[in-house]
C-alpha cells in the first residue's frame, strides 16, 4: 500500500523536471494574458521591495503583522481546518472499520485511498477556479458547509453505505479549508517582512491543532464518535463565521479604497513611499 502510495509522488517528480516552468516566460501551458498579469505582478514585487525596510524582516513588519486582526483572524481560522484534517487522516481508518466491523485491516487501509485521492482531485479543481476568478472567501465557506455535512452522516447514518458516503463528503471539503485559507493570508500581504511573519504566526498557531486531534475521536466512544465530530462540528461553525466576517471586512475596505475615503494616508508621498506601505496602501486591494 505505501508503495502504491509513494508512485504517484515518483512520477509527478519526474514529470516536473521536464515540463515545470522556471519562470512565466518560460510557461508553457499559460495563456498570453496570464503571463502578462504574472510578469506585471512580479514587476510590482520588485517595486514594493526596492526599499531595505521591504526587503528584509524588519521590525515594522513585525509589529504590523501583530497589530492585524486580519492575521489573527486567518491564525484562528486555519485551527479548526487543521483539527479536521489531523483527526481524518489519522482516524479514518479506525472511523471505516467502525462502519463495518467485518472488514479486514487490508480493506479498511484499502478504502481510505479513493477518499484521499477524491480530495486531492476536488481541491486541484477547487484551487483552479478559485484562482481564476480570484476569490476565496466562498469556497472555504462552502467547504464548511460540506464538511458538516459529512459529519452528521456519520453521526446519523443507519446503514454502511450512508456512513462510508459521509467519509467521502467530508473528504470534498478537507482541503478547500486549510489549502484556501494558507493561500487567502499571503496573497494578500505584499510586503515580505509582514507576509513571512504572519505566515509564521498561521502556520504555528494552526499546528496546535495536532495537540488536541489525537483525543477526540477515542475507542470508547466507537462507533459514532459522536464527541469528535460535534467538536468539529463547532469548530467548522466557527470557521463559517470567521470567514464571513473576514470577507465582509475586506469588501468593505476595498469600497473605502475605491470612493478614495483612504486617500488621505498618501498625501505626499512617493510612488516609492506608497507602494512600501503594502496592504495598507490606499492602492492596494484585498483578494477576498
Amino acid at each position: 500500500l505505501l508503495i502504491l502510495e509513494g508512485i504517484p509522488s515518483v512520477v509527478l517528480g519526474v514529470f516536473g523536471l521536464f515540463f515545470l516552468a522556471d519562470s512565466p516566460e518560460t510557461a508553457w501551458f499559460l495563456s498570453a494574458d496570464l503571463r502578462r498579469h504574472l510578469l506585471h505582478r512580479s514587476a510590482r514585487e520588485e517595486r514594493e521591495a526596492s526599499s531595505l525596510s521591504a526587503k528584509t524582516l524588519h521590525h515594522s513588519d513585525v509589529k504590523a503583522a501583530l497589530k492585524d486582526w486580519k492575521v489573527w483572524a486567518f491564525c484562528l481560522l486555519n485551527f479548526p481546518g487543521n483539527v479536521q484534517l489531523f483527526t481524518y487522516a489519522i482516524f479514518l481508518p479506525t472511523i471505516i472499520k467502525a462502519i463495518n466491523p467485518a472488514w479486514s485491516s487490508i480493506n479498511v487501509q484499502a478504502l481510505t485511498v479513493p477518499c484521499f485521492a477524491w480530495s486531492a482531485i476536488v481541491y486541484m479543481i477547487v484551487a483552479y477556479i478559485s484562482d481564476a476568478v480570484q476569490h476565496r472567501a466562498a469556497f472555504v465557506i462552502v467547504g464548511v458547509v460540506v464538511s458538516i455535512l459529512g459529519h452528521l452522516l456519520l453521526i446519523l447514518g443507519q446503514n454502511v453505505a450512508t456512513r462510508f458516503a459521509g467519509c467521502f463528503v467530508i473528504a470534498t471539503g478537507l482541503f478547500l479549508l486549510s489549502g484556501i485559507v494558507l493561500a487567502w493570508l499571503p496573497t494578500n500581504l505584499p510586503r515580505y517582512g509582514k507576509r513571512s511573519m504572519a505566515v509564521g504566526m498561521q502556520l504555528t498557531i494552526g499546528n496546535c491543532a495536532g495537540v488536541a486531534a489525537p483525543f477526540l475521536y477515542p475507542t470508547l466512544d466507537s462507533p459514532r464518535f459522536v464527541m469528535g465530530h460535534a467538536v468539529t462540528i463547532a469548530l467548522l461553525g466557527f470557521t463559517g463565521l470567521m470567514v464571513g466576517i473576514v470577507w465582509w471586512a475586506m469588501v468593505r475596505i476595498n469600497k473605502r479604497r475605491e470612493s478614495g475615503d483612504e486617500d488621505g494616508k498618501i498625501m505626499g508621498l512617493t510612488e516609492e513611499q506608497t507602494d512600501a506601505l503594502g496592504d495598507e496602501s490606499p492602492r492596494y486591494r484585498y483578494a477576498t
